[in-house]
C-alpha cells in the first residue's frame, strides 16, 4: 500500500506542474497562407476531389476543382459538398455547410491568421475520366449473312469491315471476304477468295489489305495484295512447301507499313517450331526475299498459336509477342496464354497472367497522343468459356507487372467488355481497330459453332485529354 500511495503522489505532482505549462508559438510565427486546399465530393460518395493546384494561393486566384462525370450520368454541379483546409486561426466567408451550388463560380473571402484578406473564386469543372467506352453493337452471323462462322479472319479498311468467310479447299461466288459498311453493318459486297485454304484477311498502315492462304495440306503460304475492295488481288508473296515452310504458316498474319508505297513488314506464325517467328521486308511492294528472316523467341514454352505486331518500323523496333501453350490436361491453369513486349537484345516485359484470361486469340496496339493502349480478345479456358474485350494503358511497360490490388492498377487495367457466349474449339478470334482523332472504334469477332452466337463486336474508346 506505501508503493502505491507514492506513485499516486507522484502521478498527482505531474499533473499538477503539466497543467502549470503553457503552449506558447514562437513570436515570429507567421499565419499568412490562409486557404490550403479547397475539396469538392458527390453527395453520397466518399471521396473528395481537392482543387487542380494547391494553396497557398494569391489574392484574385480562381482556384479549379475537377469533377468526374460521364455522358450517361452528368455530374450534378449544383449539389456538391465543400470543404476547405484553412491555416490555423484562418476562417472563411461564406461559410461552408452541406449541399452548395457550383453551377456558377463561387466568390470566397478567406481571412489568414495574420488578418490579410484575399478574394479567390472556386470553379467547379466536371471532367471526363481519361478513357470512357461504350459498346456500339454486336451483330450474330445469323444477322450479318456470314456462312462459315469459325470466323478465321477480319479488318477494318475505313469505314469498311472485311469478315473472312472462306470454305478450306472449296471456292465459290459466296466463299471469300465480306465487306460491310462500319456503320449501318449492310452488305456491300462479297470478294472471292484468291485461292483455296486461305486464313486471314489483314489491313495495312495505308488502308490496303492483304489475303493470305496458309500451309495446310502442303499448299505453303501466299499472300494476296488488294489496293481497295474493287481491285484485282496482286500475289505479292509465294512460299512454296518445299522451301521448308513449317506446318500451319500463317495461322496468323500482321502487317505494318504500307504494302503499295515505302517499306512494309508481314509476320507470320505458326504452332511453335523452334519457337520461331516469321518475317518479311517489303519496299514498295516488293518482297526483299521469299525466304523469310527468323526471329526465335527462346524464352517461351512451346506454343500452339501465337500473334505478334512489329511495334515500329525502325530496324531496330520492339516486338509484341502473345503465344498460347493449350493443355487440355492444364487442371493447375499454369499453361495458357502470355503477352510480352520484347527488345531487339531481348530485354522482356512481361504481363501478369491475372490480367488476361487463358487464352489470347488477338491483341492490336496503337498509339494516341504518344501514349501506347493495347486492346485484347481473350477467353477462359474451355472452348464455352466467355470471351472478353479487354483494353490497358502499357505507355509504361514496367507496369504490365501490376495486379488489382496494386496502386495505379486503374490506369493500367482500362476497361473489360460485356461477356460473350458460344463455343470455339479452333481458338479462332481477330481484333482491329480505327482510330480517328482521339475516338477509336475497336472491332473484334467470335468464332463459335452456332450463327446465333457468331458474330462480330465494336466498342468505341475515347481518350479525354
Amino acid at each position: 500500500m506505501k508503493i502505491y500511495h507514492k506513485y499516486t503522489v507522484m502521478a498527482a505532482l505531474i499533473a499538477i506542474f503539466g497543467a502549470c505549462q503553457k503552449a506558447e508559438l514562437r513570436k515570429d510565427t507567421r499565419f499568412d497562407k490562409g486557404l490550403l486546399n479547397f475539396f469538392l465530393a458527390i453527395p453520397g460518395q466518399s471521396t473528395e476531389y481537392p482543387a487542380v493546384a494547391a494553396g497557398p494561393y494569391e489574392d484574385g486566384d480562381t482556384i479549379y476543382v475537377n469533377v468526374p462525370t460521364t455522358e450517361e450520368e452528368p455530374v450534378d454541379v449544383s449539389k456538391l459538398r465543400a470543404t476547405a483546409s484553412l491555416e490555423h486561426n484562418s476562417r472563411i466567408e461564406p461559410a461552408l455547410s452541406g449541399i452548395m451550388d457550383f453551377t456558377n463560380p463561387l466568390d470566397i473571402r478567406v481571412t489568414d491568421g495574420d488578418g490579410n484578406v484575399k478574394q479567390l473564386v472556386i470553379k467547379a469543372v466536371p471532367t471526363l475520366p481519361r478513357t470512357t467506352f461504350k459498346k456500339l453493337w454486336f451483330s450474330t452471323a445469323d444477322q450479318l449473312g456470314i456462312v462459315r462462322t469459325n470466323i478465321s479472319g477480319m479488318a477494318v479498311v475505313k469505314d469498311r469491315i472485311l469478315v473472312a468467310d472462306f470454305a478450306g479447299g472449296t471456292l465459290g461466288a459466296e466463299v471469300g471476304v465480306r465487306v460491310y459498311d462500319a456503320n449501318t453493318k449492310a452488305l456491300i459486297k462479297t470478294i472471292p477468295a484468291p485461292t483455296t485454304f486461305c486464313m486471314q484477311v489483314v489491313a495495312d498502315d495505308a488502308d490496303h489489305f492483304v489475303v493470305n492462304r496458309y500451309n495446310i495440306y502442303g499448299a505453303g503460304l501466299m499472300l494476296y495484295f488488294y489496293e481497295d475492295i474493287d481491285s484485282a488481288p496482286q500475289l505479292i508473296l509465294n512460299y512454296v512447301a518445299g522451301a521448308g515452310v513449317p506446318a500451319e504458316l500463317g495461322r496468323k498474319i500482321s502487317v505494318i507499313g504500307n504494302l503499295k508505297t515505302g517499306k512494309a513488314y508481314v509476320y507470320a506464325t505458326a504452332p511453335a517450331v523452334d519457337n520461331q517467328i516469321y518475317y518479311w521486308e517489303f519496299d514498295n511492294g516488293v518482297v526483299r526475299s521469299t525466304t523469310p528472316q527468323v526471329i526465335r523467341y527462346a524464352a517461351a514454352t512451346p506454343w500452339t498459336f501465337a500473334t505478334v505486331q512489329r511495334k515500329s518500323l525502325d530496324a531496330e523496333s520492339d516486338h509484341y509477342l502473345t503465344y498460347n501453350n493449350y493443355d487440355a490436361a492444364d487442371a493447375n491453369r499454369a499453361k495458357g496464354s502470355r503477352f510480352v513486349q520484347f527488345t531487339p537484345t531481348m530485354d522482356v516485359f512481361g504481363m501478369n497472367t491475372s490480367n488476361h484470361y487463358y487464352k489470347i486469340f488477338d491483341f492490336e496496339v496503337f498509339t494516341i497522343d504518344g501514349n501506347q493502349f493495347l486492346a485484347m480478345l481473350t477467353q477462359g479456358f474451355f472452348a464455352w468459356d466467355a470471351t472478353h474485350v479487354k483494353v490497358y494503358d502499357i505507355t509504361d511497360p514496367t507496369k504490365m507487372t501490376l495486379v488489382s490490388d496494386d496502386v495505379g492498377y486503374r490506369d493500367f487495367m482500362l476497361f473489360e467488355s460485356d461477356a460473350y457466349g458460344g463455343t470455339n474449339y479452333n481458338r479462332y478470334g481477330d481484333l482491329d481497330v480505327n482510330i480517328s482523332g482521339k475516338t477509336v472504334t475497336i472491332y473484334a469477332t467470335m468464332a463459335t459453332n452456332d450463327k446465333s452466337t457468331a458474330g462480330v463486336m465494336a466498342y468505341q474508346m475515347r481518350y479525354n485529354r
